[in-house]
């Protein structure tokens, strides 16, 4: 898959598997749905609990800027490994100027039972969620590790659906670092090899100097 499609299925992967329990719910739990919105979805045609992925914007992070051409430290989506991957100063691979970007998502999780969205939440501090603190993205199409900021939330509302049923909701707000390789990648960088050649300026004449010498 291209950019973007990679870090939004990774992200919804991340969401996904999370089980919440009540009286009736059994010893399996009720599992809740992760997807994206669409136009046409309609939350009284949904089944809960739920977890609805917006996306809210894609910017350029200044402080990752790089310029010329830059050793990727993993392999990119199409290209194979090296032998000794874990090592990544022995990547064969390098692009010229990446841009480096931030994936903003805006992440809405429904329950009908807010004992649900205590239980979501506590489940979404883990480490392996959405940590508050050193949370990450894996990307099984290139074999990256990204960072995942949790930038707000969780925010909690209560709202009625177009039934007038009630429903219980908890607000994220993430960021996903990531890439986009507007160049080819290479497999060697470019080699910029200078001559410096010794050359006496033209104003430079040795014949006055040895004439004044004659004399």
């Amino acid at each position: 898959m291209p950019f973007l499609r990679n870090e939004d299925a990774a992200l919804k992967q991340k969401l996904t598997g999370l089980v919440v329990h009540d009286a009736t719910s059994g010893t399996g739990g009720r599992r809740v749905a992760a997807r994206f919105r669409s136009p046409e979805y309609e939350l009284a045609d949904a089944t809960y609990p739920l977890a609805i992925i917006e996306h809210t914007r894609v910017a350029r992070d200044p402080e990752r800027e790089m310029r010329g051409h830059i050793k990727v430290g993993y392999s990119p989506e199409g290209y194979p490994a090296w032998v000794d991957y874990a090592d990544r100063a022995a990547s064969p691979y390098y692009s010229e100027s990446p841009i480096p970007l931030n994936i903003d998502y805006e992440v809405n999780f429904y329950t009908r039972k807010s004992q649900h969205l205590i239980e979501l939440t506590a489940a979404l501090m883990g480490f392996d969620r959405l940590s508050e603190r050193f949370g990450y993205l894996e990307i099984p199409q290139d074999s990256t590790v990204r960072r995942l900021d949790v930038l707000g939330g969780p925010d909690f509302s209560e709202s009625q659906d177009e039934l007038g049923k009630r429903l219980f909701a908890a607000t994220y707000v993430l960021r996903i670092s990531s890439e986009y390789f507007w160049d080819d990648i290479l497999t060697a960088p470019y080699t910029v090899r200078e001559v410096f050649v010794d050359v006496l300026p033209p104003f430079y004449d040795q014949r006055p100097m040895q004439a004044q010498e004659t004399l």
